[in-house]
This record gives C-alpha cells, structure tokens and sequence, in this order.
C-alpha cells in the first residue's frame, strides 16, 4: 500500500460486514449511520435532510434541531437488493433501468415493502405488455414512496435535501419534466 501524502491520517471502516473484519484487522469500526451523518455534515453542512438509499437498507437523516436517524430494520425491501430483484425479473441492468426510466408514461402501483409481493403486482404488467419504461419509473416509485411512508413516518421532508446511492437518473429525468 502507497500513501502519496506527507500529511498523517487515519480510516476506519464502516458498513455491514465490517465489524469482523475489523476485529480481524484491529481497524477501527464506526457504525455506518454516524458515519454517514458525519461525512453530511463535514462535507454539506447546508444539508437539512439526508436520505440514503444502501444495498441492503436506507436510512433518513434529518439534520434541522438535533440530528435524528432512521433506518430500516426489518428487511430489504425498498433497498438496491430490491431494485436489484426487479432488473432481474425484467431482465436488464441497472444502467437499462435507469435510462428505461426517464422515458416513462405512466406510473403504476408496486408494492416495494415486499420482493415477492412486487413481483405479484409486476409479472402481471409484464404479461400484459405494459412498456418497460413504465415499469421502471414505477419501481424506482415505489421505493421512493416506500422510503417516505416508513422512514419519514410523517415528518416533513424539506429544506435542503441531500440524496445519496441509488437511481439517479430517475430523479433528475423526473425533475426535469415537471419543470416543462
């Protein structure tokens, strides 16, 4: 390993699947949720909410007050593990999906609480021709409304909002047609 600074510095690592590597290691381990809100506040000190959108979890920061986090815990539903799941069952990547999505007509209802329950309101669509654009700009949809019914549980999401991980073109695609 070379290090091209002069300056002294320190890491740690952070994320699932850290801590034993850590242990093994003797690296220092900081939980990825202050991690996460450190880097914010260091690096985009403005930011009033952040959300962030993992391959196995998301999370919600708000930072106005004291800052107070949430995450989910009980599955991956509504993570990249799921959208993940659903470039498979349409069989395209996530760079297809992502283009897919900026070209979309309409939205449609998917339940993204759930892999398996997505997939019973998915396969029919697909069955009836529905167009692939379409569908993902319904799942990227649905993981957004997913993450603001059970992260936000009714907190106002505003202010300055910082996005991090997931289907990015989808949102700007998206905020660019509703500034037409």
């Amino acid at each position: 390993l070379k290090c091209y600074t002069k300056e002294p510095f320190q890491f740690a690592i952070s994320g699932s699947g850290a801590l034993g590597l850590c242990e093994q290691g003797n690296i220092p381990f900081v939980q990825e949720v202050f991690a996460s809100a450190q880097g914010v506040h260091t690096f985009f000190p403005e930011t009033d909410v952040a959300i962030e959108l993992g391959g196995e979890d998301a999370k919600i920061l708000f930072f106005k007050g004291s800052i107070e986090q949430r995450m989910n815990s009980t599955c991956a539903g509504g993570t990249g593990a799921f959208i993940d799941q659903m470039a498979s069952l349409l069989d395209m990547d996530l760079s297809q999906m992502n283009e897919a999505s900026l070209h979309f007509h309409r939205l449609y209802p998917i339940a993204s609480r759930c892999g398996v329950f997505a997939k019973t309101d998915i396969q029919p669509l697909i069955n009836q021709g529905v167009d692939k654009a379409d569908l993902c700009a319904s799942i990227f949809q649905a993981v957004v409304d997913q993450t603001i019914t059970s992260l936000a549980q009714g907190r106002k999401i505003e202010g300055n909002l910082l996005f991090l991980g997931g289907p990015l073109y989808f949102l700007e695609g998206l905020r660019n047609r509703f500034k037409e």
